[in-house]
């Protein structure tokens, strides 16, 4: 994982494809992370989200995806989820000179297990602490320790792929079913890109024959990810973000 922001001349490329560009994890992990820095962090996320008002969390501690706070535009699963991930890496844009703005998005990110962490819809703590900590380069990027299960990324054909090969958990190659954007209390993300977080998602199988075991996914509780408003030439632009992906067996 990055442990800063950057912007990229029209000279080099983007990696979408992890297969090029490291797809184990996007940072060097420091192979003894600090255990109290772990266990306070780990604390202080659970007191914070067995502290919320129950209007903002699920209706109870089972695994039932929360989506009041943007609803209608998403469609509500009706199912306990298989994996909930918690994403962690770069939203990536190139700019158009033409129009001054960034577009054609694609996004790398590390996916960690939190399916037994999460207990109901915790809004974003953990998706803060998580985005805080990929930026600090004197951290492993990982304060809990969590497994690293899945990697998430756009294939050459700009495919999104959600990948578990790596612990068994099968693969998702979606297409998107529906979007929403972000609650306006969502974080807006770290420094220098503050410029707010991307929209929640309902992605779902796009019937390629490439996916096993899993159908659709969520991503919510988006934490930063937008680009800057405007640009020049051809620069393209890597902006630190995390979010939530709640994997289902079928789809909604």
């Amino acid at each position: 994982m990055l442990c800063t922001s950057s912007i990229i001349t029209s000279s080099q490329s983007i990696p979408i494809d992890p297969t090029e560009h490291n797809k184990g994890s996007r940072r060097n992990h420091i192979t003894m992370a600090p255990i109290l820095y772990s266990l306070v962090a780990f604390t202080g996320f659970i007191s914070a989200a067995y502290s919320l008002p129950s209007s903002e969390r699920s209706t109870n501690d089972a695994k039932i995806l929360d989506l009041k706070t943007v609803s209608p535009g998403l469609p509500q699963p009706t199912s306990t989820p298989s994996i909930i991930a918690l994403g962690v890496g770069t939203q990536n844009y190139t700019c158009n000179s033409t129009t001054g703005t960034y577009s054609s998005n694609v996004a790398v990110a590390d996916l960690y297990d939190v399916t037994n962490v999460i207990k109901s819809n915790t809004k974003d703590s953990l998706c803060k602490l998580y985005l805080k900590s990929s930026q600090d380069c004197k951290s492993d990027g990982n304060p809990m320790q969590l497994n690293l299960i899945g990697d998430h990324y756009f294939d050459a054909n700009s495919k999104p792929n959600f990948d578990f090969s790596r612990s068994d958990k099968g693969r998702l190659q979606a297409k998107k079913g529906a979007g929403v954007p972000a609650p306006k209390s969502a974080s807006k993300g770290v420094k220098p890109y503050e410029n707010g977080a991307v929209d929640w998602l309902y992605l779902l199988d796009n019937g390629a024959g490439v996916s096993e075991e899993l159908l659709s996914v969520y991503r919510v509780q988006t934490t930063g990810g937008k680009p800057p408003q405007t640009c020049s030439g051809s620069e393209q632009v890597q902006v630190p973000y995390a979010a939530e992906y709640w994997f289902y067996t079928q789809t909604f």
